[in-house]
């Protein structure tokens, strides 16, 4: 958005990363991901899919993010219990969180319940969701309730809010055409997912074909601009390829705030 921003501004990068339990094509990927949002830049990154505690993954996987980007303050929001522990998505912060929001976003016909983590800042409002995969029926109940949420508590918000994550849902479906009615879709169109894992055997990595994963702003909360987007292929000097770690594309937006 180019809205006229008044007052001091301040540039924030935001990303967003299906991370698929940190599992997804290696056993544990969590200091290969922590290094790629470092050399992206991020301030506050979005993370979808994360164990809990349970029997497929026995430890804290947000906690041990966080701990391998320094010390980030972090957030962590159930979907449902999984294996003994639980499942759900998450936020991790360079800044201090002052205030930590789940919202319950029910299954419907779906295939599970889903979840979103939402902090604040000082400066600030993110939350990381994930909607349904298998019913555009149940994502879209599910938008409809973030859509509720969001103008109930933050409508008028001084301070910027995005909203980020899997939408499992394109740009011209019914899901992401409810979603724009509350939210100015920040990120680019491109695909991002599926990706296959880079092999060096490989003579050219198939691409994805979706665009799925999204930045949003709340069109009734204060403004952005945006400075840059990026659909995430490639990161510079970063030697490994993002999708040796999931079958999702990084998102990244660099914006200015007030």
């Amino acid at each position: 958005m180019t809205a006229l921003l008044m007052g001091c501004t301040r540039t924030l990068c935001v990303m967003t990363y299906n991370v698929g339990a940190f599992g997804k094509y290696k056993e544990n990927s969590i200091p290969d991901v922590a290094a790629a949002v470092r050399a992206a830049g991020a301030d506050i990154v979005s993370l979808n899919e994360l164990d809990s505690c349970n029997r497929r993954h026995g430890t804290y996987q947000l906690e041990e993010f966080a701990q391998a980007m320094g010390g980030w303050d972090y957030h962590f929001a159930s979907a449902f219990p999984y294996a003994g522990g639980a499942y759900g998505n998450g936020v991790a912060s360079r800044e201090k969180i002052i205030g930590r929001y789940n919202i319950a976003l029910p299954k419907g016909n779906g295939s599970e319940p889903r979840s979103a983590a939402v902090v604040e800042t000082k400066d600030y409002v993110f939350a990381a969701a994930h909607l349904d995969h298998r019913s555009e029926a149940a994502a879209q109940t599910q938008a409809e309730v973030l859509n509720a949420w969001f103008e109930e508590h933050y409508a008028g918000c001084r301070k910027p809010v995005l909203l980020c994550g899997d939408m499992n849902s394109e740009p011209e479906s019914p899901v992401i055409a409810a979603l724009s009615r509350y939210w100015e879709i920040l990120s680019p169109l491109d695909p991002t997912s599926p990706c296959v894992p880079h092999s060096p055997d490989e003579q050219a990595e198939k691409g994805p074909a979706y665009c799925i994963d999204y930045i949003m702003r709340l069109c009734s909360a204060a403004p952005v601009r945006v400075k840059q987007t990026e659909v995430m292929s490639e990161l510079e000097g970063y030697p490994l390829g993002v999708t040796d770690f999931s079958d999702h594309y990084p998102v990244m937006a660099v914006l200015e705030i007030r």
